[in-house]
């Protein structure tokens, strides 16, 4: 925080206005001494009046103050008999000499406030014109780079001297190069708080350094060189603060349209993938539907079951592709309904060759009806006991449980296979396009674990894959087990 000038401590007296004071009253003393040959002398008194309002409307308090002390003084001494004298005679003229100080000292006083006032009103104007300057330019800034150029070009001759603005990187320092002192611009950043002269904090510095902080964090440091040794005055300081305030909002508008920005590029990106793999996969079935045909037309022999496994295998992966690019392209719509879990778990256990692999089911005796989209699960149950059938040999077990834990439905897919590779994050398996480090000998696009994480959370369940002691991968879902509807047995007979 700058420090502040104290409002209550008064500005020191000026003493180059005392001639002004003093000559100005000479001059009315002068022009009142030719019009008493023509006026009363009471009405000459107005003259000096009029003199003390002048001074204090030009020169402000203090003189207003000397001229009405002088223009009393004058007037005793020039006009009151006898004159050339301060001796009165009359002291009724005592009476007009007070009388006439104090409305000469309050009249001034009065103009002294009205020329601070008009002061005041032509500083405010000036700091609103400027401040709408700098608004105006850092609206248009769309980069750094420009709001950097406001503060040099704008800014800095406001405050008469030389502003610069310090960004962080993206390791959020501030470079050596950025100029400035980086250790003090440095600490500024991280601490929130202003360093630097006129400041509490290293006050011997020739520079002020000031946080730029918005609602969310501080985004860089406003630098400000000044060679005027005097300190800033309430009005530069309240334009500092209010230009400070600008920069940094600017400088958050401009991050977030980046971000906006980005986050455009990123989506029309998923659009374009999203509507090629939709039209690949319709391209794909057809010939898929096909060779699946043609081979269900060749004789029984290993050849043909080959031909036929492959093709079906192939029409799960444009599966998974459709499903994909639908899914994210218009949000998953759940068609929910009450079933029972081994239904849907049998009819993906029939989509899915398994080939000699030994399948072990494990169904909880209370196992309640579920509420989910039957299709949609199957297919999450097929892809984990595909993946299964895919990265493991033969000989595996695979184990299919399922129970009801508290107010959640636990499934778990397993299998004593190889696991997953030591260089593989579990938790990373279920982004688009993931494999395992084997993907080259394994076919698949890596579309199949991901695809069961966005069904599995639009039913509002959670999907893990963690690694199976001794050996092996396990997934496990979780889904709230709900209250299933009671079944009337008079209704069904």
């Amino acid at each position: 925080m700058i420090q502040r000038p104290d409002p209550a401590r008064r500005r020191p007296f000026r003493f180059r206005v005392l001639p002004y004071a003093l000559a100005a009253c000479a001059v009315s003393t002068g022009i009142a001494a030719l019009l008493l040959r023509v006026f009363d002398l009471s009405n000459v008194v107005m003259l000096f009046l009029l003199t003390v309002v002048l001074v204090a409307l030009r020169w402000g308090r203090a003189a207003g103050a000397i001229a009405a002390l002088a223009s009393v003084a004058s007037f005793d001494f020039f006009f009151v008999p006898p004159v050339w004298s301060f001796h009165v005679s009359d002291t009724q003229y005592l009476f007009t000499f007070v009388l006439m100080l104090v409305v000469a000292l309050v009249t001034g006083q009065l103009a002294a406030r009205l020329r601070e006032e008009a002061v005041t009103a032509t500083a405010g104007e000036r700091r609103a014109s400027a401040l709408a300057a700098v608004a105006s330019d850092l609206a248009g800034a769309i980069r750094d780079e420009d709001i950097a150029r406001v503060c040099v070009t704008r800014i800095g001759p406001l405050l008469g001297g030389t502003v610069t603005l310090l960004l962080p990187g993206d390791d959020e320092r501030i470079g050596t190069r950025a100029g400035g002192d980086a250790a003090i611009a440095q600490w500024v950043l991280e601490q929130g708080r202003a360093a630097g002269r006129d400041t509490d904090t290293l006050p011997a510095n020739d520079a002020t350094y000031l946080p730029l902080v918005t609602p969310l964090r501080t985004r860089g440091v406003l630098v400000l060189h000044r060679a005027d040794p005097t300190p800033l005055d309430t009005d530069r300081i309240a334009l500092l603060d209010a230009c400070r305030a600008l920069v940094a909002l600017a400088l958050e508008r401009v991050h977030f349209v980046e971000v906006a920005h980005d986050t455009m590029l990123r989506m029309e990106g998923e659009k374009l993938r999203n509507a090629l793999l939709a039209a690949v996969s319709h391209d794909l079935r057809t010939p898929l539907t096909a060779i699946r045909g043609m081979a269900g037309t060749l004789p029984e022999d290993e050849v043909a079951r080959a031909i036929a496994a492959q093709a079906d295998r192939m029409q799960r992966q444009v599966g998974n592709l459709l499903d994909t690019a639908r899914l994210q392209g218009e949000g998953v719509r759940l068609d929910r309904q009450w079933h029972a879990l081994d239904e849907v778990l049998g009819a993906a256990l029939s989509a899915v060759p398994m080939g000699r692999r030994q399948i072990l089911i494990e169904l909880a005796p209370t196992l309640p009806l579920v509420e989910l989209d039957a299709g949609l699960f199957e297919r999450v149950l097929a892809n984990l006991l595909d993946n299964a059938a895919k990265y493991t040999p033969d000989d595996t077990t695979v184990w299919i449980r399922a129970d009801r834990i508290g107010a959640m439905l636990h499934v778990w897919v397993e299998d004593d296979g190889p696991g997953f590779p030591e260089g593989i994050n579990a938790g990373g398996l279920f982004a688009d396009f993931t494999r395992g480090i084997t993907e080259s000998t394994v076919p698949g696009v890596g579309l199949g674990l991901a695809l069961c994480r966005r069904i599995v959370e639009a039913h509002g369940g959670t999907i893990v894959a963690s690694r199976r002691a001794p050996r092996g991968a396990r997934f496990e879902i979780r889904l709230a087990a709900g209250d299933p509807p009671t079944i009337d047995l008079e209704d069904l007979a």
